[in-house]
């Protein structure tokens, strides 16, 4: 079994453990009072709060520009990419 299906499993054993011994009915007000299990209010709740985690946490789209290279563009493109293009002769000899 991998490490992450044990931890995982466990888990599943002490949530459902604690659902187990928490099933008295409380009152909830939520307009107006009504007598829920309290293991169904900490579901509920939790189901919520991993919904709005997840839309607030979502990674965000990124946009990728795409650039035309023709004969015109190319030298100015290889320049901006090759970061030797700035070092004067005395800093190449010294870095190779």
């Amino acid at each position: 079994m991998n490490f992450k299906t044990i931890i995982l499993l466990i888990l599943v054993v002490i949530i459902t453990i604690f659902f187990m011994q928490n099933t008295a009915p409380v009152e909830f007000w939520f307009f107006g009072t009504h007598n829920f299990p309290l293991s169904s209010i900490i579901a509920a709740t939790l189901f919520i709060g991993m919904i709005i985690g997840g839309i607030l946490l979502r990674p965000k789209k990124r946009k990728t520009e795409i650039i035309q290279v023709n004969e015109a563009t190319l030298p100015e493109i290889e320049s901006i990419s090759s970061p030797k293009s700035s070092l004067t002769t005395e800093d190449r000899d010294y870095i190779s």
